[in-house]
């Protein structure tokens, strides 16, 4: 992966972006919507051996803001970043649109999911 990146998904009317920047042998991810980004949560992971004996897994910490509901996501990213790459990964996640529906959270959930194949290829 290069030092720095940036992604971009067109969905529910807005742009959601996505920038992995490569912090040594760690990575630091930031995930919005161009709207209404912000911090709503942020998660780290770092990679360990699994439990199970067979192959990489990672232990997550999480802060969230009061009323957010991004962690999934930012735990997501973040997880799938350490184990790939065998490292500490951070991301912090932001992304609102008012009167969201469940059909468009279903919409950015995929979305995310796309950027995060891309990030992790």
């Amino acid at each position: 992966m290069e030092l720095r990146k940036h992604y971009e998904r067109a969905v529910c009317g807005t742009t959601l972006c996505c920038d992995v920047i490569q912090m040594g042998k760690d990575y630091a991810v930031c995930l919005w919507d161009e709207k209404g980004g912000h911090i709503g949560s942020v998660c780290m992971s770092v990679a360990r051996p699994s439990l199970t004996g067979n192959g990489i897994s990672a232990t997550t910490s999480v802060l969230n803001c009061i009323g957010h509901k991004e962690e999934s996501i930012a735990r997501s990213f973040s997880e799938a970043v350490a184990i790939r790459n065998n490292c500490t990964a951070v991301c912090s996640c932001g992304i609102h649109l008012d009167g969201i529906t469940p059909e468009m959270i279903s919409e950015i959930q995929e979305a995310c999911e796309e950027i995060k194949k891309q990030i992790i290829c």
